[in-house]
């Protein structure tokens, strides 16, 4: 009697994960806040933005994305996949020439494609992390309602371990052993970011102090308030569209920026800023690369090029 129960609870509870499987398929809650449905795995993906792209490359569903935008640059491999047009431009006919099941976007994106679509009848999750917690949050997110949700746990498991590893190390440091780090995005105006940014929180997790962080977002400030904060530590962004190096070279070559501490040190490091701008799975590297920046005692040397190259690979072996 007690076998034949024990069959039976089994075989009911077997019932219902099959039952709820059927009836409810894939669900998750995007970043707007929206429920995004699929009765099963996505066959045909399109990214409208370089994050998502390098989150889905993550995830190893490099055979399902039919279409990215021009901007999507990393891995190699997103180079060989068809365009839709950029961020803010999207052909709309060609995406649907494509017949994508989903399409991945950002805030970035204009909200009347994404409405349309949705008409359209094709779903749309859209990617809008405000920190690094929420983009583990997104790729976990991203991974369930592809149907990859144990390579998504083993994703994020990996990244939240590296992490780690820079917090335990910078975690007991006073005050006075965290740099000074002011980050430059553009010098005409400058350009940086204060609180409430992932540039704010690597720095911080690195064990530096942001020289903005009294700031709020991305702002820009007069040149005489940056020799006024005088950092310990600049960092700036290289491979910045069409601009290049030009912040770098104002910061080597305008006289009066000769007096900043940073500069008299040789403590300005240039960062890519692929892989410190984008919210995606990279934003790890960034932090490591933050991390030898302002601690190189601790982490090893830094040098741009060394870590461009191994940080492509490191996400491509993910």
């Amino acid at each position: 009697m007690y076998k034949r129960l024990k069959i039976f609870t089994v075989f009911f509870a077997l019932s219902v994960l099959l039952f709820a499987n059927i009836a409810f398929g894939l669900s998750v809650t995007d970043d707007r806040g929206q429920q995004v449905e699929l009765a099963q795995p996505p066959a045909r993906i399109v990214s409208l933005a370089p994050s998502c792209t390098e989150m889905l490359f993550a995830l190893s569903l490099s055979q399902k994305i039919v279409g990215v935008t021009t901007y999507c640059n990393f891995p190699q491999e997103a180079l060989n996949k068809e365009k839709v047009g950029t961020i803010t431009e999207v052909e709309l006919e060609k995406l649907l020439s494509l017949q994508p099941d989903l399409v991945v976007a950002s805030s970035l994106n204009p909200q009347e494609l994404l409405t349309r679509l949705e008409e359209l009848g094709i779903a749309v999750y859209l990617v809008n992390p405000q920190n690094m917690e929420e983009i583990l949050s997104d790729l976990e997110k991203l991974a369930k309602i592809c149907g990859v949700e144990e390579k998504g746990e083993a994703l994020v498991h990996s990244l939240r371990e590296r992490i780690k590893r820079v917090e335990e190390k910078t975690a007991g440091m006073t005050e006075v052993q965290k740099p000074l780090v002011f980050h430059l995005i553009w010098h005409q105006p400058i350009w940086t970011a204060g609180k409430g940014t992932f540039i704010d929180e690597l720095i911080e997790k690195a064990g530096g102090k942001n020289a903005a962080s009294d700031l709020e977002g991305y702002v820009s400030i007069e040149l005489e308030e940056l020799l006024r904060r005088n950092p310990d530590i600049i960092t700036v962004v290289e491979n910045h569209g069409d601009a290049q190096n030009l912040p770098y070279q104002f910061l080597l070559q305008d006289q009066r920026l000769q007096t900043l501490k940073a500069v008299k040190e040789g403590r300005v490091a240039r960062v890519d800023s692929d892989i410190v701008s984008r919210p995606g799975p990279r934003i790890v590297q960034a932090l490591e690369i933050f991390a030898k920046i302002i601690h190189p005692e601790i982490f090893g040397e830094y040098r741009f090029e060394d870590y461009e190259i191994q940080s492509q690979t490191a996400t491509q072996d993910n």
